[in-house]
């Protein structure tokens, strides 16, 4: 890996003078000073940056293509560049562009910066109390676990860096870490957050967006699914729908509420864009928007499969599943050309109950929608999940399907409750449970994560030829390089491999042509 060499900028950062200041940043700078940190406000303006950096084109657009791109939700739209074509197509090779993981690793300077310094102030500033610095320290810890995580999932073995770039004396050629001992890093991260983070913020205006308890829950609860610890999860998911602020947004208003507005009631931790400070340029470029001045659709890079999208009414009729589901319509429109559908989720749904009509105004190019990392929803499905695997008894089961009801049932409002019946055990629950978060989190930057889990359990790589083979139209190829676990991970970048002589790369990738002759 190479020197991160990230200066977190004295001139970076604005004080919180009103509800845009916590992410409007000025010029960067290039210096960092010991004598800079001498402030509470200082110190809170270089936090500020942490979160500055996730809503960065980098991290955001790379959550979204690790998250979906190779999984059986998007598919090749009229804008894909030629790094997302080569990754759609299983031929990754280590100079792809999204193999570099550089913008994750500049958040977690930041957050790694702040850590260091930020204990300092509390000897220059009376006002800065040890129990506002763990406040913000928890801030920082969940940020930067929140970054590990999504590395580990990429990549599978990371360099663990837990202290910044600040001076030329320190060797940053990092080895890679274990993603045992990441996971063990980021659970104690997210456990020490959770002793001093807030509840809640009294200003949503002025503070939205930022950690809460309820956000390091969710992460711990997502983390704890990945690594096999079940009831831990289950565990973290009760803790947050123990809390009473926390609803789902009715079905009708799904699209509406929670993705064209943001900071619906059933959301837990969001990124926030604003069209005066920072557009959601990933969202935008990825999955389309409506150019304002024509009118015109745009030609977005991923599009829904036409042939293969079936997330939706492709069960047996008996098993009662998506007979109506107004998350079909709201998701995707279909795509003219015969391409593929057109993905209109982050649109503004409008819904006539009397005709049962819907219409979709999609967003314009003057407008910009958060990027979600957690809802209610994902945590729901979260606990269900977590509880299919533990089925200590036919309780475990029934309590997923009551789970799994939640969701289905408020955007099926004209068809019956799914039936325990028809899923009398661990795996037909295991499968309605991966349907379900399939319909609810469809281009949320999750499926490909929540396949991934799958694979880990079973240890079987060819599992996830079940979802994504059709997508990859019977090319032997493909295939045969999707039944590698190691393919399942991303190269490390080339370029970090040529300055850190530490770093080796990841085992399918070893030779830089791998990916695209075998």
């Amino acid at each position: 890996m190479r020197r991160i060499t990230i200066y977190i900028s004295i001139l970076l950062l604005m004080g919180l003078s009103s509800c845009n200041d916590w992410l409007d940043l000025r010029p960067e700078n290039e210096t960092v000073l010991e004598d800079y940190w001498q402030s509470e406000s200082q110190a809170t303006d270089v936090l500020a940056g942490c979160y500055r950096g996730l809503i960065k084109d980098g991290c955001v657009e790379r959550m979204m293509v690790w998250g979906e791109l190779r999984s059986d939700n998007v598919d090749e739209g009229n804008s894909m560049n030629e790094d997302m074509k080569k990754i759609l197509s299983i031929n990754i090779t280590p100079t792809n562009g999204y193999a570099d993981w550089g913008s994750f690793y500049s958040v977690i300077n930041y957050c790694n910066t702040f850590l260091h310094y930020a204990p300092t102030v509390v000897n220059r500033d009376q006002n800065f109390t040890q129990s506002k610095l763990h406040t913000l320290e928890a801030e920082a810890l969940t940020i930067r676990a929140l970054c590990y995580f999504y590395l580990v999932r990429a990549f599978r073995d990371v360099p663990l860096v837990l202290t910044p770039s600040i001076n030329d004396n320190t060797d940053y050629n990092v080895a890679k870490s274990s993603e045992r001992q990441v996971l063990d890093q980021i659970i104690k991260d997210l456990l020490t957050a959770k002793q001093y983070a807030k509840p809640s913020y009294a200003s949503e205006a002025f503070t939205k967006g930022r950690v809460t308890v309820n956000a390091i829950n969710a992460i711990l609860a997502d983390v704890y699914l990945w690594d096999q610890q079940y009831e831990n999860c289950v565990a973290q998911c009760d803790l947050i729908m123990a809390d009473n602020s926390l609803e789902l947004v009715k079905g009708n208003d799904l699209v509406s509420e929670v993705f064209y507005k943001g900071n619906s009631t059933e959301s837990i931790f969001e990124l926030q864009f604003d069209k005066n400070i920072q557009y959601n340029n990933s969202v935008k470029n990825l999955y389309g928007f409506i150019d304002s001045e024509d009118g015109k659709w745009s030609y977005p890079a991923f599009l829904a499969p036409a042939g293969n999208y079936t997330p939706f009414g492709y069960q047996p009729a008996t098993l009662n599943e998506s007979a109506d589901d107004i998350r079909e319509i709201t998701s995707v429109l279909y795509s003219a050309n015969g391409k593929g559908y057109s993905i209109v989720k982050y649109g503004l749904m409008n819904y006539t109950e009397i005709n049962n009509s819907f219409s979709i105004t999609y967003r314009s190019s003057s407008s910009t929608p958060n990027w979600i990392l957690y809802r209610l929803s994902d945590v729901i499905l979260m606990k269900a999940e977590a509880l299919v695997q533990l089925n200590r008894s036919e309780s475990d089961l029934k309590s997923a399907l009551d789970l799994v009801n939640k969701t289905y049932l408020r955007s099926n409002t004209t068809a019956d409750s799914l039936k325990l019946a028809k899923y009398p055990d661990k795996g037909s629950m295991q499968e309605l449970v991966m349907r379900e978060r399939h319909r609810e989190l469809m281009f949320e930057g999750k499926r490909w994560f929540d396949l991934m889990r799958l694979v880990k359990r079973t240890n079987d790589p060819t599992s996830i030829l079940k979802y994504i083979g059709p997508k990859l139209t019977g090319d032997n190829l493909q295939i045969k390089k999707m039944s590698v676990m190691d393919a399942l991970y991303m190269p490390v970048h080339q370029n970090q491999i040529d300055i850190n002589p530490n770093l080796i790369q990841n085992p399918f990738y070893e030779d830089a042509e791998t990916s695209s002759s075998n």
